[in-house]
């Protein structure tokens, strides 16, 4: 038996998988990568623009997003706080926030910084100036306000956006809960797609704003960190994550488990959903899908469950998405489509009722016992291929191959 353990929430859980059925074990890739903070504080020390904006800021603003190494994180925080005041720039003068998805941090050494627990329900929130599309954003007011704005936070791969984390921590990160509402529903002639650019247009607007984006490999080691405006930032990460996060699939199993990657990437069932195209290339015609997303908050949002719990074909859905597009329940119907070709075991702490007479799914205590009933059905000669952290990778067949 190989045995691999898999992220729930905060913490891990394993799944024995027989090892003449295993078929592959999808990772990021390991790269050799740098000293994230002797590497940041020479891109701070040799960027005069930033540097010369945060002399005269009389307010600067670090806003800190999603990240799955606080270490890290905290480690960068600390050095751009550190080579600013190098230079004369007062503690007292900087305010940090974090986003809802940002890691604990240890930031005891950090002085007289303020340090804000953004919460998108309560937060005093101010308008975006500059941004010419047909939504207004408002996000929070000590962001807003700030003379110089700087971002801190991890580039992932998403599967209907295409990028999350760094570009993201604006907008919706820091947004109000209403601004979160109106870009996601009752959207007339968008795509899911349309969202990622849309929250990319929106921080590009921004002026004085500078990101400190990075690349995290399979041992959640920097494989590359960038310092710059955030259409730099994002180009210069965009190699290095595709080389990290690129799988090609080779072989399709019968079965596939995976963790959507814990906390809080598996926060709701609303969220888990985001990381379940990862299994599809690797699965055959008819396969099995084993999730282990621990759903603390249950399914997550009402919109979601009113979509699913009408219990109608996905094409019906999809029809009324095109007409007036919800991101939450764009989602509804992709799970409501997969389910229409694959099985999907959900191992979480949603009540069975809920996973199966809603979601449409079966409930499973454990991903082992899962694994036996779905080898009890399809047969016990059926291969496994197993995904631990679907929200760090991307998937696709190689050209060569189609599903068995």
């Amino acid at each position: 038996m190989v045995e691999i353990w898999l992220p729930y929430g905060s913490s891990e859980i394993p799944v024995r998988v027989p090892e003449e059925r295993l078929v592959e074990i999808l990772t990021p890739h390991k790269l050799r990568g740098a000293d994230a903070p002797a590497e940041l504080k020479r891109l701070v020390e040799s960027n005069n623009s930033l540097l010369d904006t945060a002399k005269t800021a009389r307010k600067i603003c670090i806003a800190v997003g999603a990240s799955s190494n606080s270490g890290l994180t905290t480690d960068v925080v600390k050095t751009l706080v550190d080579t600013l005041t190098s230079v004369g720039v007062p503690r007292t003068s900087v305010t940090l926030v974090r986003t809802t998805d940002a890691p604990q941090l240890d930031l005891n050494t950090l002085g007289e910084v303020t340090i804000i627990a953004h919460n998108p329900a309560s937060a005093d929130a101010a308008p975006l100036q500059g941004f010419n599309g047909d939504l207004v954003p408002a996000v929070i007011a000590a962001f807003a306000d700030s003379d110089l704005k700087i971002l801190v936070g991890e580039l992932k791969p998403h599967h209907f956006l295409g990028r999350s984390g760094l570009c993201d921590i604006v907008f919706p990160g820091l947004a109000s809960r209403d601004s979160v509402r109106n870009h996601l529903a009752d959207r007339k002639g968008i795509t899911a797609m349309d969202l990622h650019r849309e929250r990319l247009e929106i921080t590009s607007s921004i002026k004085n704003l500078f990101a400190v984006g990075f690349v995290l490999d399979s041992d959640r080691s920097p494989s590359k960190i960038t310092l710059g405006g955030i259409d730099s930032c994002m180009k210069d990460l965009e190699q290095p994550l595709q080389t990290t996060c690129a799988n090609t699939v080779n072989q399709t199993a019968d079965i596939v488990v995976m963790s959507v990657g814990g906390k809080p990437t598996d926060e709701s069932l609303l969220r888990a959903v985001d990381a379940f195209p990862a299994a599809l290339p690797s699965l055959k015609r008819d396969g099995v899908i084993i999730v282990a997303a621990e759903c603390p908050l249950g399914h997550g949002d009402t919109e979601f469950y009113d979509w699913c719990a009408e219990r109608k074909e996905a094409r019906y859905l999809e029809a009324r998405l095109r007409h007036s597009f919800n991101y939450n329940g764009f989602k509804a119907a992709f799970l409501l489509r997969t389910l229409e070709s694959h099985r999907i075991y959900l191992v979480s702490t949603i009540p069975d009722h809920y996973v199966e007479g809603i979601f449409g799914m079966k409930a499973a205590p454990t991903v082992n016992s899962a694994l036996q009933t779905a080898q009890r059905t399809i047969g016990s000669d059926s291969t496994i291929s197993v995904i631990p952290d679907a929200s760090s990778i991307t998937t696709a067949q190689a050209p060569s191959h189609s599903q068995g």
